[in-house]
């Protein structure tokens, strides 16, 4: 480990969440909260269409090995 980095642990922070994944009713009608679930709905989002052009991209190259063969 990194003398200078800070311990987080295997686990990491748990931003206010429960151990059970579930938020307080303040955390959950937060600003904070709020904005959070637009970051993952739009990183999700994101992620998705990588993934999605990365299997276009295999699916042609495979088509293009098939006619070779």
């Amino acid at each position: 480990m990194n003398a200078g980095a800070p311990d987080i642990g295997a686990t990491g922070s748990n931003n206010g969440a429960t151990l059970d994944g579930t938020e307080g009713v303040e955390e959950a009608n937060s600003q904070a909260a709020q904005q959070r679930k637009a970051f993952e709905t739009a990183l999700g989002m994101m992620a998705m269409r990588i993934v999605s052009d990365a299997q276009a991209d295999l699916d042609a190259a495979m088509d293009d090995t098939e006619e070779d063969v």
